[in-house]
């Protein structure tokens, strides 16, 4: 019942320092969510795969990847997003694929019959919608049905059709919800949570009481046997918890709308350039680490350094000396958020992760 996230890219704006641009993947026990899709997306997911199979002992399905999450629409975090489709079709997939991201709210209106012309910016998504579904990104074109979502928050436009919706759930037992962010482009961060479970229901402890006390327990139900109180909860073993990941895209520092148990947040810059990235709205390593506090975050994940970072050493050190729980991740890496909330970083290495 982990979630665990596998990280394709860790890079800002363009390759450097041996790092790609962004792009990650969200693995349920049910399926699998991309989160951004930048430019060469479909070779590094090659050579994951790959490595996977030969070091960690399983290959990713493509098949159970359920939908395309984007967080904004600047060229590193989207460029991908067209070719690996075109991949797919090749590969003989079948299965549907939903692409959502987000847009501005005069986007919404146009798509929705507002005579009003809004004002897009040319990285907005629906340009790029658009001249993805005239190069043949449909339906009929690919040979499996694919929807485009575009939302700003509040409200989803199915651009197939021009129908309002609500968010779609392409996986039925992970929750997927958006959280708008601070950026020069509408932007979102992204919520995944499993729903918790109850513990088993502990029948050796029970095996001496009569049937229906034990249905009263099974059922949670606190009852009585025999002058004696039984606690329902005393005979289920250990629960387990909702587990939810946010990853942010591109954002200045600010309070996200929802908790979590692991934050994957941006650190292009350090607080030594602070002036910069507020003028270009993103976020140092300390202000992600004050945004884990703010949405009390258990673990933090740093990723997206700017290109004159050498290594991500001193946005570690900056972040832990605001919160307890923080990694600083690498292209390749891997993070399993476990049933206890627990976090497993495993950084890659050149045969397998350690």
């Amino acid at each position: 019942m982990t979630l665990e996230v596998h990280v394709l890219g860790t890079s800002s704006a363009r390759p450097a320092q041996g790092r790609s641009v962004s792009g990650s993947i969200i693995e349920t026990p049910e399926g699998m969510l991309v989160v951004d899709c930048g430019e060469g997306f479909q070779n590094r997911l090659v050579k994951h795969r790959s490595e996977m199979k030969n070091f960690g002992g399983r290959r990713l399905k493509m098949n159970k990847v359920a939908a395309i999450l984007l967080t904004h629409g600047h060229l590193d975090h989207t460029w991908g997003v067209l070719p690996w489709m075109q991949t797919m079709a090749l590969d003989g997939r079948k299965d549907k694929l939903t692409v959502i991201g987000p847009t501005t709210s005069g986007v919404i209106d146009a798509l929705l019959g507002s005579e009003v012309e809004p004002e897009v910016t040319p990285s907005d998504l629906v340009i790029q919608y658009d001249m993805w579904m005239d190069l043949g990104a449909t339906s009929e074109a690919l040979g499996y049905e694919v929807q485009w979502i575009l939302g700003d928050g509040e409200r989803w436009v199915n651009m197939n059709d021009g129908s309002e919706i609500s968010l779609p759930q392409p996986l039925k037992k992970a929750k997927i919800s958006a959280h708008n962010t601070q950026h020069t482009v509408p932007s979102f961060a992204w919520r995944v949570a499993l729903d918790g479970k109850k513990g088993k229901f502990d029948r050796d402890a029970t095996s001496h009481l009569p049937d229906e006390v034990k249905a009263l327990l099974a059922s949670g139900e606190d009852t009585e046997y025999d002058g004696e109180s039984l606690i329902a909860a005393n005979y289920r073993k250990d629960s387990i918890p909702q587990r939810s990941i946010i990853i942010s895209g591109d954002t200045a520092e600010q309070a996200i709308d929802s908790n979590c148990d692991l934050l994957i947040h941006e650190a292009t810059f350090l607080e030594s350039h602070k002036d910069i990235a507020n003028e270009h709205l993103h976020s140092t390593a300390a202000g992600a680490a004050r945004t884990a506090n703010e949405c009390r975050a258990k673990h933090l994940a740093l990723t997206h350094y700017s290109a004159r970072l050498d290594s991500h050493d001193s946005s570690l050190a900056e972040a832990r000396e605001i919160h307890s729980s923080v990694v600083a991740l690498g292209d390749g890496d891997r993070l399993v958020l476990a049933d206890d909330l627990s976090l497993n970083h495993l950084v890659k290495q050149a045969e397998g992760w350690a």
